[in-house]
């Protein structure tokens, strides 16, 4: 009568795959937003020149 409870372990690892594409995510649009940031920054010296002094 007593049955043992069974435990699923496919919950875990979809919810894994969610946390890592939302983690991934975040990244991916972090370093685009700060490329985008570096692209628009046109006060900044060029990288092949040298500062003047």
């Amino acid at each position: 009568m007593n049955k043992p409870e069974q435990k699923y372990r496919w919950p875990w690892f979809a919810l894994t795959a969610v946390l890592l594409g939302l983690l991934l995510a975040v990244l991916w649009v972090g370093s685009a937003a700060r490329k985008i940031a570096q692209q628009r920054d046109y006060n900044a010296p060029l990288p092949a020149t040298a500062p003047n002094r």
